[in-house]
């Protein structure tokens, strides 16, 4: 008889530990925080979004591939990072047949591996992928997979290695952030206050196009274009950069090599035409010539489009919003210089 009244209050006090994660757990699934728990709706992710970190881009990308697709029927793909959303969907349509319908399948930090699964995911579901255009820039060799960071974990449908308990687990510990917390239920100013200063967020409105997934900085490129001496000289850090040493280390290494030559397969395999750009950086050296050789052999000499040792770019702080992200207008100039080499 003792031994069972043990075991209740045992249980009894195990429940009323847990009653506040249950009830924390219910806030969580009815505030959505990072609108990846309810059914997205085409416009619960809306352009003007200013936390950096809500939502999840990769999930984002996934969902309002599903949302729109029935209806905009996409068969051209802008894959790569942050740093390909300045490759605009309209500057890529200039070189595609009119019929064309593209989407940017693009996520922060972008890996190889995240491109590789991204375009399986695509021919998995019978989506037509006739066109790819595909930004590597250098750091993506060598970028880890950081599958235990909210912001970047990939979605679980598309990723083998990401559970959907994985994921959501993420999304949870990353609510009980308390000044993350307080922000989504009482949103003030010295709460965004606090979390700009923190990185947990941006203050500069997203570009985003709901049916194109495109997150472009092209607001930015006005401002810069009219007062460059203002906005540059806000960032002094970038006006003072140090150019990197050459020779440079190596960046494709053996699992880099493999993830690329899974990813050429898929393309040639599926007679889709491909299109890689390696983007300049600013006062950054170029990709070795080992890595360029590396490169050009997977994918193809005549489908990569090695810009990282472009003389003019790489010395023109003024092309650049913060040294690695390319102003909208020079990514456009880079598109139309890959499809006049074709020609």
């Amino acid at each position: 008889m003792g031994k069972q009244k043990g075991i209740r209050k045992f249980v009894g006090r195990t429940l009323l530990a847990l009653m506040p994660v249950a009830a924390f757990l219910a806030l969580y699934i009815a505030v959505d925080p990072f609108k990846v728990v309810h059914s997205y709706d085409g416009i619960s992710i809306a352009p003007g979004e200013t936390l950096e970190r809500m939502p999840n881009k990769r999930y984002v990308a996934v969902e309002g591939l599903k949302y729109y697709n029935p209806t905009q029927h996409y068969d051209s793909f802008i894959f790569g990072s942050s740093i390909s959303s300045n490759f605009t969907a309209a500057a890529w349509a200039k070189h595609l047949p009119d019929s064309a319908s593209i989407y940017h399948f693009t996520a922060g930090a972008e890996t190889l591996s995240g491109i590789r699964d991204e375009l399986r995911y695509l021919i998995d579901h019978d989506i037509p992928v006739r066109h790819a255009l595909m930004i590597m820039e250098e750091e993506m060799f060598t970028r880890p997979k950081r599958y235990e960071e909210m912001p970047f974990v990939p979605h679980y449908d598309v990723s083998p290695a990401i559970t959907k308990l994985h994921f959501h687990r993420l999304h949870f510990n990353a609510f009980r952030d308390p000044y993350i917390f307080l922000y989504k239920l009482w949103p003030t100013q010295r709460l965004a206050d606090k979390l700009v200063a923190d990185g947990k967020m941006s203050n500069i409105p997203s570009g985003r196009d709901e049916i194109t997934n495109e997150d472009s900085s092209r607001g930015l490129d006005s401002v810069i274009l009219a007062d460059p001496e203002t906005y540059y000289g806000d960032r002094m850090w970038l006006v003072e950069m140090v150019p990197t040493p050459d020779p440079k280390p190596l960046s494709i290494d053996d699992e880099a090599q493999q993830t690329l030559r899974e990813i050429a397969g898929l393309l040639n395999s599926h007679n889709i035409d491909y299109v890689v750009i390696v983007p300049p950086q600013f006062r950054k050296s170029a990709l070795s010539t080992i890595d360029h050789a590396v490169l050009c052999e997977i994918m193809g000499d005549e489908r990569v489009n090695d810009f990282s040792g472009d003389d003019e770019l790489i010395h023109d702080l003024y092309s650049y919003y913060d040294g690695v992200h390319i102003l909208t207008h020079r990514c456009s100039q880079l598109i139309d210089r890959c499809y006049t080499r074709r020609h």
